[in-house]
């Protein structure tokens, strides 16, 4: 088990962009404001944001996950649509990571002849825990299992943040890993640990003891 005060997992943030162009035969692209191309110079440009907007001593996380164009080899399409996520764990780098992709969008627009529409979506804040909570929960965890403060964040995200506004407590990570490599989250290969199921009890169970004491 392992947890740490302060910042424990990131704010997660969706956006999409859509780019308009006005589609017509590959063929003829002098006549047709290409959407492809214009996306495609846009995800470059915002894998740039992380290296060249955000200071060194913060964290961030920008990844393009989705593109989605086209259906036929020789046409050029209308539009384009770009998805991605981007992960923070503070205000001012979250609002400066939105500003610089909605100027990006702005300039590719100009540069390819395209509209660019942006839809950016805040749906998690970032997890925060409560420093005398964060260590209480590790003198307990202690005595289920093995437990270690957890010496940096991860960028993954979690709804537990909109519980931790409201009343402070901590986040718990709780290892569940089999062989050298497990397969990750997210991972067509994962697999979960059934085993753990046990001791997660046990520790909720300390919990509430060690609190209703």
């Amino acid at each position: 088990m392992a947890t740490r005060p302060g910042p424990i997992m990131g704010a997660a943030d969706k956006f999409r962009i859509v780019i308009a162009g006005k589609g017509g035969h590959a063929a003829i692209p002098q006549d047709t404001p290409d959407a492809i191309l214009a996306a495609a110079a846009l995800v470059q440009q915002l894998n740039t944001i992380v290296a060249r907007a955000v200071p060194p001593s913060q964290a961030a996380v920008l990844s393009v996950t989705e593109i989605h164009g086209g259906e036929a080899h020789n046409v050029i399409p209308a539009e384009v649509t770009v998805i991605g996520t981007v992960r923070t764990f503070d205000p001012q780098v979250q609002e400066r990571i939105e500003a610089r992709i909605r100027a990006m969008v702005e300039g590719i627009g100009t540069a390819f002849e395209v509209r660019g529409h942006v839809q950016y979506d805040r749906y998690y804040p970032a997890t925060i825990n409560d420093p005398a909570a964060a260590a209480d929960a590790l003198a307990v965890a202690a005595t289920v299992a093995q437990a270690e403060l957890a010496p940096e964040p991860a960028a993954t995200s979690e709804d537990f943040s909109f519980m931790l506004q409201q009343w402070p407590g901590a986040y718990i990570w709780l290892g569940q890993g089999v062989g050298e490599r497990p397969a990750p989250l997210h991972n067509p290969h994962y697999d979960f640990n059934d085993d753990v199921l046990e001791t997660g009890i046990r520790l909720h169970c300390a919990l509430a003891r060690h609190w209703l004491a």
